[in-house]
């Protein structure tokens, strides 16, 4: 008897339209509030987040429009591999976008301060070879004799120093004189110095 009273109470109360007390529990004023609240919170976390994202794009797009507080490190890479009696070591650059140019077949200097320099050559002939910076004073390497040469120094250069080479040979013409390898090489070493351009 008590099941059929159950039944029938189930009965009567979906028609009149009442939830039984299970179903109504998701809609207590309670429940509609703590779901609001959460419903709040990750609003406010997705806003936090979108805003954090806006903030690193501009940052990133802003430093990409600043320019960098310091030049280009000064350096260039030229070749030498043809003789002229009157012009000695030809130098050229492979490279166009060097920074630093060839110009008169010599380095020009833009800026103060230490350079690493690199000097690679094989020579058919015996010459000597000398490396200058200025007219009038002592070359940076001066080398009797030989028939290679393969050294790496380091000195002070100023804005206007030229950077050339100065062939003399034995026995022989400039223009017989083949090279192999010659490279000539200048980092400078300590940038943020005086430069002109």
């Amino acid at each position: 008897m008590s099941s059929v009273l159950t039944f029938l109470l189930s009965n009567i109360v979906k028609m009149e339209g009442v939830q039984p007390l299970e179903e109504n529990v998701g809609n207590t004023p309670g429940r509609r509030f703590q779901r609001n609240k959460l419903l709040l919170v990750t609003s406010i976390i997705q806003g936090l987040g979108l805003l954090l994202c806006l903030t690193y794009v501009c940052l990133h797009f802003y430093t990409s429009q600043v320019p960098s507080q310091y030049p280009p490190i000064q350096s260039i890479r030229v070749q030498f591999t043809s003789c002229e009696n009157e012009k000695g070591f030809i130098i050229t650059s492979p490279n166009q976008d060097e920074i630093m140019k060839v110009q008169d077949n010599s380095i020009i200097i833009n800026c103060d301060g230490f350079y690493l320099i690199s000097l690679k050559g094989y020579f058919s002939q015996e010459l000597s070879l000398s490396l200058h910076y200025r007219k009038g004073r002592e070359p940076l390497s001066s080398l009797s004799k030989v028939r290679s040469v393969n050294s790496i120094m380091v000195a002070y250069l100023a804005f206007k120093d030229k950077v050339y080479l100065n062939v003399t040979t034995h026995n022989t013409s400039c223009d017989d004189i083949q090279v192999n390898g010659g490279e000539l090489i200048l980092i400078h070493q300590n940038p943020g110095g005086f430069c002109a351009y």
